[in-house]
């Protein structure tokens, strides 16, 4: 059960960090406030082995200047480049302040899993936002969601997540396959709990000018690595 959980956190640890990346610039030049843009993020386990691909495409864009709204599919593909599982959310820009549906942030594996099993989704969870202007020392607001996965009328478990304790920490150089990026980090805590178990950890992220993800790792509570995830292509 315990494995089941880590599988969640660690892509929610990265969906976080694709919010938190986009809220100091104009609107429109965020990368993926733009219809057709792509970013991709590969993620791995902790011993550095390629666990899937998600790639976020911008479908559409709604709006004028500095207050934008943007429909986004990710579609996730497996280590062989196999397609499983595709779904949409939306992100918004108002006059610089950044949001995001946090179903962005679960486990699309996970949720298709449940679907193929012809069971349904139940999900509330916030809309983060974050203004212009974040700056090391500065801490940033805590976010939840809430999975319910039901069988007709019966609730057969509820997942849970929440982050708190973010923080910018400071700057550091970080390269991936898509490049070398100076980049603002952050730290945060996690708890996340599958009917009754619970997990608690912390996770670090590293962002380049407040627009672009470059890398994202989480770690249990003893501080043991369970997987992280970097950018690997922009289009």
């Amino acid at each position: 059960m315990t494995s089941v959980i880590q599988k969640l956190i660690i892509p929610v640890i990265m969906f976080l960090c694709i919010v938190l990346a986009s809220y100091a610039q104009e609107c429109n030049a965020v990368p993926f406030m733009k219809k057709g843009a792509i970013l991709e993020y590969t993620d791995y386990n902790k011993k550095g082995k390629k666990q899937s691909i998600t790639k976020h495409e911008t479908i559409s864009i709604s709006g004028i200047d500095n207050n934008l709204s943007a429909i986004i599919k990710a579609t996730v593909t497996d280590e062989k480049d196999k397609e499983t599982f595709d779904t949409e959310y939306k992100a918004s820009c108002n006059n610089r302040l950044f949001s995001m549906d946090m179903i962005r942030f679960f486990n699309f594996d996970k949720l298709s899993e449940h679907n193929k099993n012809n069971l349904s989704l139940k999900i509330d969870g916030d809309v983060l936002e974050f203004p212009a202007g974040m700056k090391p020392g500065d801490e940033l607001d805590d976010g939840n969601i809430s999975v319910q996965v039901n069988n007709e009328a019966f609730t057969l478990v509820t997942m849970t997540f929440k982050v708190f304790n973010r923080e910018i920490v400071g700057e550091e150089q970080i390269t991936t396959p898509a490049g070398t990026f100076m980049c603002q980090k952050i730290t945060f805590d996690f708890e996340s709990k599958f009917g009754i178990i619970n997990i608690k950890g912390t996770g670090k992220e590293w962002y380049y000018k407040d627009v672009v993800v470059v890398k994202s790792e989480s770690y249990n509570k003893k501080g043991t690595l369970l997987g992280y995830h970097e950018l690997t292509g922009i289009q």
